[in-house]
């Protein structure tokens, strides 16, 4: 048996035959090949060679991690008697700092596979601690004027080997080894075909307009100054089967920024309109309704469904990766087309698992692509929800869609108190919660929201489409919808300063007592407590809203009714209806002609935030009446007038669905009023509007 005195730690075997597969040549090699590849991602830009060194960073260090501790503890136990030199100290620290980074990448490696984010403190220790290591283990091992081994015990067996003529053959082959790697590396690199955008050609239909912007009329714009391929603006798929966006994806996939292409409302007025006006009139379209579809070439209306990005809609790129906006509206934005990351438009399970390896553990070109900054300010609502038209008739641009606008210059924006105001996303993307951390979002992990995030529902005024186009998650999305409408949706964040309640409410006044064959004047007041800009809006024409007033004796008899449905669906003629206005670009209010019903109906204009319009209406009492009178006041929702649905749907009777939006009861006693009822007879106000 061997004397432990006379004992020769392996690490000495390891210099003297460095190709031992626990040797120092392999192990070292290894580890410098870490070290230049850490420094690579550390120091140069995002690129294909960038991407391909953190996959072997990666790899190497994960596979040299065991062979490093076992070296290294042979390493110390043959050395931990030694004199405490600077040296020795130097090891030490280098090694401690080495150990950290290389557990801190363990951990961050993990994170990035199986967790939804890495840790930004666990990526900082990782990344300092390695450069940290670096000038020690650099001290360490350079060579010294005096070589010598050291003994172990009295015998001091291995004081005359030549350790000079070895190490510099261990360093030799450790070089080796990293030239070797490094050759993979740029082979790896080289060999990977990255998607070529640059040479995209768009479809021989593409006709650029004059002038800066080919996509003119519409103002989106793209960085290149041209058409992008649609894959590079689409794929909104690949967000949601990361496992990072997974409720954000869902949630889209229901929403009218989704199908704001495919919606069969958009497609008839374009439709519509293009033989009206001519194909220039909806060109401008695609810049809102079709981004996807329009930035890559594919402007012309007339090409229908089978079109690049008609299912996408406004895609989660077109959103997140516009890098500028102004108030201007029809898509007033510029795009910036997100650097791809490696095998992001490959499929299957090997290019997936590397795509988001990567996204996760290298997220600062995924930060930058698609920076929230824009996305979470109101003014990047203002080039889709603020559209102008030109009508030959009027000498000013009409705007036609005022959301951006009305918000603006309203109660919401303007108040005196900063506290009291509101953004669009505060409404209309709320927050929502996940029932575990697993299912959280990263971006808003990292900004300390946990379980939170922002609902991309944006279920407002549409409770029609979803079901009409099976959308996914429809019956979900018509049910938000709903309740938004009625007022019943709570928003935590903001519910000091939002209203409870309907979002409209209706109120009635009447006199507290009427006469047997007396003619009755009441009111019914309507005040936009919660809507952000003017209720009702959207487009011109299309949208209907209405109020339906019922009075009854006490026996039920009716007494006066205004706002009910005739057999075709059609609200009856003597209704009061509200809708938008179109004003001009210098704020004069104007209607203009309804191309759904040519001979243009009257109607009362939307109702500003915080502001109250009143409704009169006037009836007879019939002279035998039993009292008390029940009034009875609703005000109705559908996304679309019958004669617009007519028009979309020839034939087949098809109507938008009503929702309430609010609904009160009053009652009015009878003076002297008899016990048996009697039929009514009623006279409705000539100023009640016809639908």
């Amino acid at each position: 048996m061997t004397n432990h005195r006379e004992w020769v730690s392996p690490i000495r075997h390891a210099f003297m035959s460095e190709r031992s597969i626990l040797g120092f040549a392999w192990v070292g090699g290894a580890l410098l090949f870490v070290a230049f590849t850490g420094l690579m991602i550390w120091l140069l830009p995002f690129s294909v060679g960038t991407q391909m060194a953190i996959l072997f960073h990666t790899a190497f260090g994960v596979l040299a991690l065991v062979p490093f501790a076992v070296w290294q503890l042979s390493h110390w136990l043959a050395t931990r008697k030694s004199r405490r030199k600077v040296r020795k100290i130097s090891a030490y620290v280098g090694f401690w700092l080495l150990a950290v980074s290389l557990v801190a990448g363990l951990v961050i490696t993990w994170q990035a596979l199986f967790a939804i984010v890495i840790s930004h403190s666990w990526a900082e220790v990782h990344l300092w601690t390695g450069v940290l290591a670096l000038p020690f283990l650099f001290y360490h091992v350079l060579p010294h004027k005096q070589e010598s081994a050291v003994a172990i015990g009295p015998l001091a067996v291995v004081a005359s080997q030549d350790y000079g003529l070895a190490r510099r053959r261990t360093w030799k082959f450790a070089f080796s080894v990293v030239i070797a790697l490094c050759v993979l590396l740029a082979a790896g690199t080289v060999g990977y075909r990255s998607p070529n955008f640059r040479n995209y050609q768009p479809p021989p239909s593409f006709k650029a307009a004059s002038g800066s912007n080919p996509f003119a009329p519409s103002n989106a714009e793209t960085e290149t100054g041209g058409p992008v391929p649609p894959q590079a603006i689409a794929d909104s798929r690949s967000c949601g089967v990361s496992g990072c966006h997974t409720a954000i994806y869902d949630e889209w996939r229901a929403s009218a920024h989704r199908w704001s292409q495919e919606d069969e409302f958009f497609q008839e007025v374009r439709s519509a309109t293009t033989e009206v006006q001519g194909i220039k009139s909806t060109e401008k379209c695609g810049g809102c309704h079709g981004p996807v579809s329009m930035l890559s070439g594919y402007k012309d209306p007339r090409l229908g469904k089978h079109v690049a990005g008609f299912d996408e809609g406004d895609s989660c790129t077109v959103c997140h990766a516009v890098r500028h906006v102004d108030e201007r509206g029809i898509g007033s934005y510029v795009l910036r087309v997100p650097r791809p990351y490696l095998y992001q438009f490959r499929v299957g399970r090997f290019a997936n698992l590397v795509n988001h390896f990567l996204i996760r553990v290298y997220p600062a070109q995924h930060d930058r692509d698609y920076n929230l900054k824009i996305a979470r300010q109101a003014e990047s609502c203002a080039p889709c929800h603020k559209e102008f038209d030109m009508v030959g008739k009027y000498p000013e641009p009409l705007q036609v869609e005022t959301q951006y606008d009305d918000w603006k210059s309203g109660k919401w924006n303007t108040d005196p108190d900063p506290a009291k105001r509101l953004r669009c996303q505060q409404c209309h993307m709320h927050y929502e919660r996940v029932a575990r951390l697993a299912q959280a979002d990263p971006y808003d992990v990292k900004v300390g929201l946990g379980l939170k995030y922002r609902s991309h529902r944006f279920a407002v005024a549409n409770q029609f489409m979803p079901l009409a186009i099976s959308s996914p998650g429809a019956l979900e999305q018509v049910h938000d919808v709903e309740q938004w409408l009625r007022g019943e949706r709570l928003v935590p964040e903001i519910q000091k300063v939002w209203p409870r309640g309907p979002i409209v409410p209706i109120e009635i006044k009447a006199p507290a007592t009427v006469k047997p064959g007396e003619i009755v004047d009441l009111q019914i007041v309507l005040t936009n407590k919660k809507v952000g800009h003017s209720f009702p809006t959207g487009p011109l024409n299309v949208v209907r809203v209405w109020i339906e007033l019922d009075v009854r004796d006490q026996a039920g008899n009716e007494v006066y009714r205004s706002g009910g449905l005739d057999a075709q669906h059609h609200v009856e003629t003597g209704t009061y209806v509200l809708r938008p206005v179109a004003i001009t670009e210098g704020g004069r209010s104007i209607m203009t002609p309804d191309i759904w019903h040519p001979e243009g109906p009257n109607y009362r204009p939307a109702i500003a935030p915080e502001k109250s319009e009143s409704f009169d209406y006037r009836f007879r009492v019939p002279r035998q009446v039993k009292g008390p009178l029940v009034v009875n006041a609703r005000l109705r929702y559908r996304k679309a007038n019958q004669f617009f649905m007519d028009a979309v749907y020839p034939h087949q009777n098809r109507e938008a669905p009503i929702t309430d939006i609010s609904s009160t009861t009053a009652k009015v006693a009878i003076a002297g009023g008899t016990a048996s009822s009697a039929s009514a007879s009623t006279s409705r106000t000539p100023r009640v509007q016809q639908q």
